[in-house]
């Protein structure tokens, strides 16, 4: 068991300032036969550049054994990635072009689809169990993975510090294990602190691509409409 701020032996997780640091203590917990997949930033060139940040979370790989970072800078290059041409990816990257661009107004599908790739260089990307999973996730067994790794993860989200952080098929777990005090805001939406988290199908899902994008899009423009200048007048002091 851990809690809140401490990980496995004792080690005080919000005394470590650096994702690499983290990543290395987390994956010293893990048994010499199992693969850690580490993930994170996918550029930090174009993180650094990003006007918003964003986060996905999803829950496990299928089967592989990767860096994950290395392996999405890789497939964002190749012309015969086989992971750009399944779904994830690519919605993934759909998805980042509809919030990264969001101006009041919901970008098309169109475009979101002409520019996701290009999109995608500018987000985080981590799964909440870094070991290799199967095509479909044994929901307890991942209930306790993520329970016993829940300040792993949690250090994580806060050192990559993502203004929105997209969470594909995780909400349950992470609202659980991970961010208990997160506060409902409105129809998906979620917030902890400065992070907005959007609650999301897995971007494997079988739903039109275009409904998805629709929802997850649609939800933080309602958000943004009709709740996010409440939110900020909520916490203004009140002029005398």
């Amino acid at each position: 068991m851990t809690d809140d701020n401490h990980g496995m032996y004792g080690l005080d997780l919000g005394k470590i300032d650096r994702l690499d640091t983290l990543l290395d203590a987390w994956e010293k917990t893990f048994d010499s036969g199992v693969y850690f997949n580490r993930d994170g930033i996918i550029s930090n060139e174009h993180w650094m550049n990003a006007n918003v940040k964003i986060l996905f979370v999803l829950k496990e790989t299928n089967q592989a054994k990767q860096n994950l970072t290395t392996a999405i800078s890789i497939a964002l290059r190749s012309e015969k990635s086989g992971w750009w041409k399944g779904k994830v990816l690519r919605r993934v990257g759909r998805w980042a072009y509809g919030l990264a661009n969001y101006t009041g107004e919901v970008p098309s599908f169109e475009n979101a689809k002409a520019c996701g790739k290009e999109a995608t260089w500018g987000v985080a990307y981590i799964n909440m169990r870094k070991a290799a999973g199967g095509a479909r996730t044994e929901a307890k067994s991942f209930d306790i993975h993520v329970k016993k790794y829940a300040p792993y993860i949690r250090r994580q989200i806060e050192l990559i510090k993502p203004d929105i952080v997209v969470l594909g098929g995780t909400f349950r777990y992470l609202k659980r294990h991970v961010f208990p005090e997160m506060r409902h805001i409105c129809t998906r939406i979620h917030e902890q602190g400065d992070m907005i988290f959007i609650n999301a199908f897995h971007p494997a899902a079988v739903v039109d691509a275009r409904n998805i994008y629709s929802q997850v899009l649609n939800s933080y423009h309602n958000y943004t409409m009709n709740y996010a200048c409440k939110e900020i007048a909520a916490v203004e002091p009140a002029h005398a």
